[in-house]
Formats: C-alpha cells, structure tokens, sequence
C-alpha cells in the first residue's frame, strides 16, 4: 500500500515493476517485482485474483502513468478490449525494502470507503472489485441481522421493527452497529454488533458472512505502519485522528524533508478519514507528496496578481489533481453514484482537522504553497459535484486564467535586443592630402587654358594600384629624387617662357609624375583626377597669363 510514498525511478520493463525504493535504515536499495504473477487477464479486464496478464496483452501498450498500470487486454473472443487501468499503490506495498503484492481482501474494514447507513437498516458503501476499482454497493442488515431480547443478533432477522436511534460507528478494527432495541417487556436497551465479524466484501459486492467460530480481525492501522516504512506510523495516527497530531507531523517532515510532502501527506489522511477509507487516503496523500504539479510555486502563482484569483487558482489546482486520481480508482460506469455515497459520508470535521496542520506550518514559520483558509470540505464537495457530471465554473474559469498568464508570459518574455550595426567611420583626409586636392583643383583650369594635358583615368588608376604596391626602403630611397630637384621641377616661373613647351613639359611632370617614384596615389577632386608628390608639395602663386 502506497508503496511510491518511499520510492523513486519508478519503470516498468515488460511485465516487471522496477524502483529504488527505502528501507527502514533510510538507505536505498533497487527493488523488482514481477506483475505477471499476481494480476490476471479477466476478459480483457485486470483480475487481482488470477496472474499471467502479460501473455494475452499488447506490449506497445503496457506503460506506467504514476502509480498507474495502463495496459490493453485480450477479450476471450481474441479482440482487444480498451485500455485498462488499475493503481499500483492499492496493492503494492514495501515489505522492509523489497516490493510485495497485497492480494485483495475479504475485509469490512480495509477495501472499502464511504460506509453508511440509510434509513436504519440498509449498509451502503464502495467496495473494491477483482478489477481493483470502486464499485458502490447495498446490503440489506434486515435480512440477516435480528433483535433478540433487546440485543443483536445475527443469523436473525428484521432489528429495526423493534428498536430505533440506529447509527454506524467506525474506527480502525470496528465497522459498528449502533441503536436502542425493545425487550420483550418493551424496555428499550442500548445495543450494538460489530459487522466486521458478519458482512464481507464478496468480489466487489457486500455480502454478509457468519463466522463459525473467532477469527483474527484485520487492522488496518497495523497494515499502514508495517507497510509504509520510517513514517508509516505517523501516517496511521493522522488516518486515526488521535491526539498530538503536531508530533505525527514533525516525524512526516523530518524524515521527507519536504514542506509539500508533509502537506501532502496529512491531506491525503485527512481525506481518507473524512470518506472512511484508509486505501484512498495513503495513496491520494502518496500522489499528492510526490507530484510536482500539485502545488503551485511562487514563480507559477505571481502570475495571476490578484489576490483573490490566485487563492482560487491554488484550489483549483489541488482539486484538479483528487478529481482525477479518484475518478481513476472509481469504475469507469459507475463514478456518479459512487460519488454520491461518498458525498453522504464525507465528514465536516475535515476543515478543523486541516487547520491544525496551517497552525503547525505556521508555527515552524514554513511557507504554505496552498491558501490558509483552504476548506477541505468545499473542495471535496466540488470534486464529488463533478464526479457526478456538474462543473465547477469557478475552477474552470482560475485554470483558464492561469493558461493565459503563462502564454502571455510566454509571448511577452523579453529577448535581448540586437546590437545596432556600427556606423561607418567618415574617412578622414589628411591635411596634406586636402591641401593637395585643393591645389590641383585651382590648377586644372590652368592647365586647360594654357593647352596642357589633363591626366587620364587610366593614368589615375595605374598611379592609384602602384601607391597599393608595397616597396623596401632601398627602393623607396632610390625612387626619391633629391629635394632640389624636385623644387626646380615644381617651381613655375611668374616670367612669361617664351618657350610654351618647355612650361607645358613642367607642368605635365609636376602634375603627372612618374607613377614608380610616388608615395601617394591619385585623389578624385570633382571627378577629375590629379596626381602630385606630397615631397614636392609647397604653398605656390598661382600662375597667370600675361
């Protein structure tokens, strides 16, 4: 029972349940056990009495889903039946470290829930089928118990024509019937029988049962704390309801180490003690300390900003998660009236038994992922409502909200922006070089009034690639001509030549050059190329026509 309460890794490797599981040293340990010997095939369906499931099931859809084995049967025809559950924490328990199978029992007091008494004589209740679901189920105590000089008595018939007052008492070894019956004298005495000792579970059914002789009861308090280790105690007195719960607490945190997992937990037994059922109560509080989903973080919840809404939210989510894990343990056609018996035996005492687990949280100062003021009673009561096919408007409408605060969360999410591109650097002319440009600009009508060439843009480009080419310094020193004749060649006389060629040769030499012994390059200026030696560079009249 509850056996994922103290395991983890959790796989199924064809027919084999494999887990790491605890033992009472604390230590852990790899654990097997093989399914294919206790659970059967019952016409497509699974069978807790028979074994060898595995032969006649699908392999592709043998899977685990929690505690859940969800696999698809062969019916007897040979057709594949629908997929088929049943939850492994209602029968595999942790027997010292290693992994046992418990088979189902013919007890009142374990494989049953929501156990009541209508109309002073009807047994109403769920009972556990061989297919490991709930299934609710009627017997009638008139027919086999009787009222003989004011007591009880089984095998008899027809109690409740002479008495009244009638009411069912249970704790952990006793499912009690409890009244006033007459005496022959017409006194009325108080009286009371045990049915644990008369009414069975009969595959599924409640059937009653008379015992020849004493038989030992089953106590399902014994089953908890030997079946669930370290803690399993702890967890049994919280199902009981027995005094100093803040010490069953403390030993569930200290030893989960976990806040969710103790709440878990305690709200699991609280469960199970308010519907009466101690196999629904330890594996709901199992599910509840090791799911993740269960409990919003503060992460999740900051997203919905009002207070309200956010509280809404977190029992909604909690709801959510009971709903479905009751509604997989209930017979598939068989959830609205089993919702309905649960609803008559659900116990109001559940809300004062939960805030003395807020009032120890708070008194340890542990944050709470879940509202103070949460009453367990209204969530139940939504969670049987819609077991019985009415929504819950409220907690569709929190579960919606929280959908669209995590896309919106999603789609505003900032990115980092894009580094702009860097700007081009404006290219910097020196000073020399704009000087230069400015020159030959003034120099080119100059040139063209006096008839001298202007030079190409072949000779530009040829000038352009030679200046790219790199040169040693020998060369560099070789290609240099002296500074004095440079200065001679770039003079230009204010005397009027009267040789007009010999000034059209210097100027094509001061403005041309040779492309080998330049440094500098060709600089377009309006379009128009020109070509001068940064050496022979010098502030120069302009030159007029006389």
């Amino acid at each position: 029972m509850a056996f994922s309460l103290t395991s983890r890794h959790l796989e199924l490797r064809g027919s084999w349940l494999v887990a790491k599981i605890q033992k009472p040293d604390s230590s852990w340990t790899l654990a097997r056990l093989n399914l294919n010997e206790h659970l059967g095939n019952n016409d497509g369906e699974f069978d807790v009495t028979m074994d060898r499931w595995y032969n006649s099931a699908m392999d592709w859809s043998c899977h685990l889903r929690g505690t859940l084995l969800c696999a698809q049967l062969r019916t007897v025809a040979g057709e594949l039946a629908p997929e088929r559950r049943i939850n492994l924490d209602m029968f595999v328990k942790n027997q010292d470290g290693s992994l046992e199978f418990q088979k189902l029992s013919d007890s009142l007091l374990l494989f049953t829930a929501g156990l009541t008494l209508q109309d002073a004589n009807r047994l109403r209740g769920l009972v556990v089928g061989r297919d490991g679901l709930f299934y609710p189920s009627e017997l009638n105590l008139d027919e086999n118990v009787g009222n003989i000089g004011g007591k009880f008595e089984a095998g008899e018939r027809h109690y409740s024509r002479s008495g009244r007052n009638f009411r069912l008492e249970q704790d952990a070894s006793t499912v009690k019937l409890v009244g006033e019956l007459m005496d022959f004298d017409g006194v009325y005495h108080d009286a009371e029988i045990d049915l644990s000792d008369c009414v069975v579970n009969q595959k599924g059914k409640l059937a009653f049962f008379k015992h020849d002789e004493d038989f030992e009861r089953e106590d399902w308090t014994h089953a908890i704390g030997e079946q669930i280790p370290i803690f399993g105690d702890a967890i049994s007195g919280l199902h009981q309801g027995k005094e100093n719960e803040n010490v069953f607490y403390y030993e569930i945190a200290s030893n989960t180490n976990s806040t969710n997992a103790t709440i878990g937990v305690a709200i699991g037994a609280f469960i199970g003690r308010a519907l009466g059922s101690p196999v629904i109560g330890t594996a709901l509080g199992a599910g509840l300390a090791t799911s993740a989903s269960v409990f919003l973080d503060d992460r999740i919840a900051g997203l919905v900003e009002d207070v309200q809404a956010r509280s809404q939210l977190q029992e909604a989510t909690l709801g959510r998660y009971v709903l479905e894990t009751l509604r997989d343990m209930l017979a598939d056609d068989a959830a609205a009236p089993a919702a309905e018996v649960l609803a008559a035996a659900l116990n109001p005492d559940i809300d004062s038994w939960m805030k003395s687990l807020v009032a120890w949280l708070e008194k340890q100062e542990l944050t709470m992922p879940i509202p103070t003021d949460l009453s367990l009673h209204a969530l139940l009561s939504k969670v049987l409502k819609q077991l019985q096919g009415e929504p819950v408007e409220e907690w569709d409408t929190a579960l919606q909200q929280l959908d669209d605060a995590q896309t919106r969360a999603s789609t505003l999410k900032l990115q980092p922006e894009a580094l702009p591109e860097p700007e081009p650097e404006p290219e910097v002319v020196p000073e020399t070089a704009a000087e230069e440009a400015s020159e030959a600009q003034d120099r080119v009508p100059e040139l063209q009034a006096e008839g001298s060439e202007v030079p190409s843009e072949r000779d530009s480009q040829a000038a352009k690639d030679a200046s790219k080419t790199p040169t040693s310094p020998e060369d560099q020193q070789q290609q240099q001509p002296p500074k004095t004749a440079a200065a001679s060649s770039g003079t230009v006389s204010t005397r009027q030549s009267s040789d007009d060629g010999g000034a059209v040769a210097r100027d094509k030499a001061s403005l041309r050059g040779n492309g080998a012994a330049c440094s500098k390059g060709w600089h377009s200026v309006f379009g128009i190329s020109a070509f001068r030696r940064s050496w022979t560079r010098s502030k120069q009249p302009k030159v007029t026509t006389v």
